[in-house]
C-alpha cells in the first residue's frame, strides 16, 4: 500500500474514526451471523419443498454452525490478537448466535426422533406452506432487521389464526403448530433485553460501510476542477449506486494527489471517502464503480474482506471442479467451506481477498461457473462481509 493512501488513512481516522475504522476481524466475525440466515432460507426452502420438518437435519446443522463459529475465529486470528477477537462484541454476539440457535434446534431434533417413524415424510398441506412463507419472510427479514428486532409476538398470532383456518389439518400440522409455536414464544422474551440493549444510544450502529477510492484524472491541472470531476462521475453512476461522498462538518471528504512529473504519471490522483450501504447492496455498488473507473482502497480502513461465494451443482464431479476453480483465484485466499446438510452438491467457500483486488477478484469468480437454465450460473458470488 503507497505512503499517501496510508497517510491519508491515518488522517481520516483522527477526524471521522467512529464511521471510518472497523477492527479487520469483523469481517470474518460476521461469518456465523450469516450462516444463521443461509439456515433459516434452508429450512424455508426444505419446507417449501413438502417435506416434513420433523425429517430436517438438526443435529448436523448445529454441529456445522458452530464449526462455521470456530473457523471465523480461526480466520480473524490472521489479524487481531485471541483478547481482541474473544472480548469484542462480535464473538459475543457469535456466541450468542450459536447458543440461542442450539436451544432452538436441538428440542426439534430431539422431538423428530421419536415421531419421524409415525409421520410422513411429506406434508404439502395448507399449514405447511404457511410455515414455509413464514420462514422465507423472516430468513429475507434477517439480511436488514437483526433477529432481536423481529416481531415475534405479531408473527406468532398470525400463525395461529392461519392454522385455525387451515381446513385440512394432520398430525404433523398440529406437532409443527406447536413447535413453531413455542419456538416463537421463546424468541420474544429472549429478544427483548437484547432489543433494549442495542437501541441504547451509545451501541448504535449505522448499517453503512466507508470506503476509500481513488479516480485518475486526465487532462487537467486545477485540483478543484478534478474534485468536480469525481462528483460528476459519481452523479453520473445513476440513482441505483447506494454511495455518497461523506462529509464532515460540511466539508466533504475529497482529496488531491498532484502529479509527480518525476515518476513521469500524466493524471492527478483524485481520493474519496464514500459511505456505502452495508449488506446486499453493497456488491453492485463496489461492481458498478470498477467498471467506473473508481478504485478501491481501503474498507472500513482495512485491506481486507472475506468474501463468500455459492456453488450449486447437479453432480459431485461439477462440485468439485468449481470449487476448485475458485480455489485456483490467485489473489483470494481459500479459508473454509461447508454444505447445507440436505442437498449434496451445493456448497459456500469463502475467501480472505485483499481490498484493491476485490473488482478483479470478483470476476474471477463469476468466470468459474457455467451457465445453466441459459440465465443463471452455477457459481455466485452471494457476499461480501463488508464489516
Amino acid at each position: 500500500m503507497g505512503k499517501f493512501v496510508e497517510d491519508l488513512d491515518r488522517k481520516i481516522q483522527l477526524v471521522d474514526k467512529a464511521g471510518y475504522k472497523r477492527e479487520q476481524y469483523q469481517s470474518f466475525m460476521t461469518g456465523p451471523e450469516w450462516r444463521n440466515v443461509e439456515m433459516a432460507e434452508e429450512y424455508a426452502e426444505f419446507l417449501r419443498e413438502g417435506k416434513s420438518m420433523f425429517r430436517f437435519p438438526y443435529f448436523r446443522q448445529v454441529f456445522d454452525l458452530w464449526k462455521v463459529i470456530y473457523r471465523s475465529y480461526s480466520a480473524a486470528r490472521t489479524y487481531n490478537s485471541p483478547f481482541q477477537i474473544l472480548f469484542s462484541e462480535y464473538m459475543m454476539m457469535d456466541l450468542f448466535i450459536g447458543f440461542f440457535t442450539t436451544v432452538e434446534l436441538i428440542p426439534k431434533g430431539i422431538i423428530s426422533l421419536f415421531l419421524y417413524p409415525f409421520l410422513n415424510k411429506q406434508n404439502n398441506s395448507t399449514m405447511q406452506r404457511h410455515l414455509a412463507d413464514y420462514y422465507a419472510e423472516y430468513s429475507a427479514d434477517l439480511q436488514t432487521i437483526p433477529f432481536y428486532d423481529h416481531k415475534y409476538k405479531e408473527n406468532r398470532e398470525k400463525l395461529a389464526q392461519a392454522y385455525q383456518d387451515c381446513p385440512d389439518k394432520t398430525w404433523g400440522d398440529w406437532f409443527s403448530w406447536k413447535c413453531i409455536s413455542a419456538e416463537l414464544w421463546a424468541r420474544r422474551w429472549i429478544s427483548k433485553p437484547l432489543s433494549y440493549w442495542f437501541h441504547q444510544e451509545g451501541n448504535l450502529v449505522e448499517a453503512t460501510t466507508e470506503v476509500l477510492v481513488k479516480l485518475n484524472v486526465e487532462g487537467i491541472d486545477d485540483p478543484e476542477l478534478a474534485k468536480e470531476k469525481f462528483r460528476e462521475k459519481l452523479r453520473n453512476l445513476g440513482e441505483n449506486l447506494h454511495a455518497s461522498i461523506v462529509q464532515q462538518d460540511a466539508v466533504e471528504h475529497l482529496y488531491v494527489k498532484e502529479k509527480n512529473p518525476e515518476k513521469n504519471k500524466s493524471y492527478i490522483s483524485v481520493y474519496a471517502v464514500l459511505k456505502t450501504s452495508r449488506y446486499a447492496d453493497f456488491q453492485p455498488t463496489i461492481r458498478q464503480l470498477s467498471e467506473n473507473g473508481i478504485k478501491l482502497r481501503k474498507i472500513a480502513g482495512q485491506d481486507h474482506v472475506q468474501v463468500k461465494c455459492f456453488i450449486n451443482t447437479t453432480d459431485e464431479n461439477a462440485l468439485q471442479d468449481r470449487e476448485e476453480r475458485l480455489k485456483g483465484v490467485s489473489k483470494a485466499k481459500p479459508l473454509y467451506a461447508y454444505g447445507d446438510r440436505i442437498h449434496s452438491y451445493r456448497k459456500v467457500c469463502l475467501f480472505d481477498v485483499p481490498v484493491r483486488e476485490l473488482p478483479e477478484v470478483l470476476t474471477d469468480f463469476d468466470s468459474c461457473g457455467e451457465t445453466v437454465n441459459e440465465t443463471e450460473s452455477d457459481v455466485k458470488v452471494k457476499f461480501i462481509h463488508n464489516f
